[in-house]
């Protein structure tokens, strides 16, 4: 039989190509486009994802250092000065001591049975005293560092003064919104420990358990409801919509209606980041504050062990707190972009500002 081709016949060859491979004579298909998105500053002008809320937070700390890590460590002092004082005070009158070595030794409570368990009660109050200022520390800083967001949000950098201006006629309602989420917090955890305690008294400890533990359970789980819906999204809404403390929290519960999994998932996320950030710059202070009282007997290794407790404070909320405030403002600005079209808003305000500061 011949090898030749029949007439007619097709000659083998390379298989035809498939379809929608692309031509190497004519190079690859054309890419994709989406809508255009606008990025005047920290952020796109879009519904963000979680790499947005912290890839803005960063670019926010970086682009207005002073205005976020100054004015955090600025405010976090000043609010220091009051528990320095009365540290200071009550190691002027001998009521601030504290004896490890005494304690290593067998005797916790020193020479006369009383002095150094009285002066170390006066030390873990100093210490709390300086937690509890803190907080408040905290509070005013979220108020200020949501405008610096904000204006970040649009490409604008915000000095202190300029932070602080948008911001103290904030103040005290961001303190009453504090206090009253505060009291909040003490009655859903409060009433149920009062509850299990006094049927224990009454009936027995078991039952006192039995009974306060479910309720405990069900004040802690109704206490994350109230704090995603009301509270997270309620110092933002205070202070960039100039509200009250309860509009700012009906405000939140509507711009969370919907969203409670996702703000708590990026809640919890955030808080775990922050607490191992915290972690490593508090423990070795802590260290340092336990090494100072066994050298440094009696009011100066009192005064080293608190003020050790102070300057972490200092530091960590320096550094932790312009990155969460940040995450929550940006929160904010998502679920307004989410539900109220705010990005249309903020393209327009960009656009008829300053030129972006990038």
């Amino acid at each position: 039989m011949s090898d030749q081709p029949s007439p007619g016949s097709v000659p083998p060859g390379p298989p035809p190509a498939q379809y929608g491979a692309p031509s190497a004579s004519y190079g690859p298909p054309p890419a994709y486009y989406g809508p255009p998105v606008h990025k005047p500053g920290v952020v796109a002008l879009r519904p963000l994802s979680l790499g947005d809320f912290y890839d803005g937070a960063f670019k926010t700390i970086r682009r207005n250092p002073k205005a976020m890590i100054g004015l955090a460590a600025l405010v976090t002092t000043l609010f220091m000065v009051v528990p320095v004082l009365v540290t200071l005070a009550l190691a002027a009158t001998g009521e601030l001591t504290l004896d490890l070595s005494g304690d290593l030794s067998g005797d916790p409570a020193g020479a006369d049975g009383f002095g150094t368990t009285f002066g170390s009660g006066m030390v873990s109050v100093a210490s709390n005293l300086g937690t509890f200022f803190g907080m408040f520390a905290t509070v005013v800083l979220n108020g200020m560092l949501v405008h610096v967001v904000a204006e970040a949000v649009l490409g604008r950098r915000t000095g202190i003064g300029a932070a602080w201006a948008a911001t103290r006629g904030r103040l005290l309602r961001l303190i009453g919104l504090t206090l009253l989420s505060l009291a909040i917090t003490l009655v859903l955890l409060g009433v149920p420990v009062l509850v299990g305690v006094l049927v224990g008294f009454g009936v027995g400890v078991g039952a006192g358990f039995l009974v306060g533990l479910p309720l405990l359970l069900l004040g802690v789980a109704t206490l994350v409801y109230v704090q995603v819906r009301f509270v997270q999204l309620a110092a933002p809404a205070l202070v960039l919509e100039r509200t009250g403390v309860i509009a700012s929290m009906r405000r939140a519960h509507r711009l969370s209606e919907g969203q409670f999994w996702r703000l708590l998932g990026i809640l919890l996320l955030t808080s775990l980041l922050v607490g191992v950030v915290a972690q490593v710059i508090a423990v070795p202070l802590a260290i340092l504050g336990v090494v100072g009282p066994l050298f440094v007997p009696g009011v100066g290794g009192a005064l080293v062990f608190v003020f050790m407790s102070y300057l972490s404070q200092v530091i960590v909320g320096s550094i932790t707190t312009p990155f969460t405030s940040a995450v929550v403002a940006l929160q904010y600005v998502d679920q307004r972009i989410r539900k109220e079209g705010l990005d249309v808003a903020l393209i327009a305000a960009s656009q008829s500002g300053p030129p972006s500061a990038r």
